[in-house]
């Protein structure tokens, strides 16, 4: 009798544990983040391979304003149509899952029957890259070169460039979500150590170097130098 009273114990399916309220916004977090995150790593491997060469123009188009670039060389159409596309494909797949599994489905924060997936990722992939401009516009301003840093405020610098795009991003991301305090404090802090780690093996790949010449090297005297207009080098 013990035997039998053992073997249906063996057979009758134990309650699921409850998810802590940390780990489900931490689920949350990191199903947001997915496709900003393989939109980048997707960014690394067209930039080490050279794909899409011919989307390789400066949004700037090689303008000045007063004699130095407004933007510079590395902030480019490729980037932001690579980013806006990827991230809207991976939106999408993670819409596709999500319907086909209760799991995803309560794990995703978005309602995919009212949230067009493909706006959703293609709006990330946007706010990551606008974000980025106004601290390349600035770093062009001080003479800092892409991807560096000056020897005051190095660490200050650095965070800024690895925190912008994240920001931009959870600015996007309240259209269509709008995340509690935990998750946006878990959302930036994941998003500033994903981005830290893509930089990292950017560098570690030879995708992006700090061999850049700074600014000052242009010739200062060029017709609109101090004019404050935007000219063509």
């Amino acid at each position: 009798m013990d035997g039998v009273l053992a073997f249906r114990r063996s057979r009758v399916p134990s309650a699921p544990r409850a998810r802590s309220p940390l780990s489900r916004h931490a689920g949350r977090v990191a199903w947001i983040v997915t496709p900003v995150l393989l939109a980048g790593l997707g960014q690394v491997i067209v930039l080490k391979t050279g794909l899409l060469a011919g989307l390789a123009v400066p949004i700037d188009r090689g303008l000045l304003w007063r004699g130095k670039p407004v933007l510079g060389t590395r902030k480019t159409w490729r980037g932001v149509i690579v980013m806006t596309t990827l991230s809207a494909l991976v939106a999408s797949g993670q819409a596709v899952a999500a319907r086909h599994s209760a799991r995803l489905r309560a794990l995703s924060p978005f309602d995919y029957d009212r949230t067009n997936p493909w706006l959703l990722g293609f709006t990330l992939g946007l706010g990551y890259c606008l974000a980025e401009l106004p601290n390349s516009f600035v770093k062009r301003r001080l003479d800092i070169a892409p991807a560096g840093t000056t020897d005051k405020w190095a660490r200050l610098q650095y965070l800024v460039d690895q925190s912008d795009s994240v920001a931009g991003c959870l600015v996007a991301l309240r259209f269509f979500y709008k995340p509690s305090g935990l998750e946006t404090s878990l959302a930036f802090s994941a998003g500033i150590a994903l981005h830290v780690g893509v930089d990292q093996l950017m560098h570690a790949w030879g995708v992006k170097r700090r061999a850049y010449r700074p600014s000052i090297e242009i010739p200062s005297k060029l017709p609109t130098a101090g004019t404050g207009r935007l000219s063509r080098p």
